[in-house]
């Protein structure tokens, strides 16, 4: 059976799985709010997890700021 890309990211990421879905709980029950992107502003904003032993600590980014900073990270810039 041939598995979808994202069930084998989770199959091989259960720390960042479990950082995803605590997070996800925290905001269906009202305990974090989602906030603009904090480098560009726009209100469509998605979770980075610098530390995934924190689940709730977060930095909202919008989706091209989000990939921008994978890039900076990947390129040794660190978290």
């Amino acid at each position: 059976m041939k598995y979808p890309r994202q069930h084998k990211w989770r199959q091989n990421n259960p720390k960042q799985t479990w950082a995803h879905q605590c997070l996800r709980s925290a905001i269906k029950r009202g305990l974090v709010i989602q906030a603009a992107c904090e480098s560009c502003g726009d209100p469509n904003s998605e979770a980075h997890h610098p530390d995934y032993d924190r689940p709730m600590d977060v930095r909202w980014l919008c989706r091209a700021c989000h990939k921008a900073e994978h890039r900076r990270m990947k390129q040794g810039g660190g978290k």
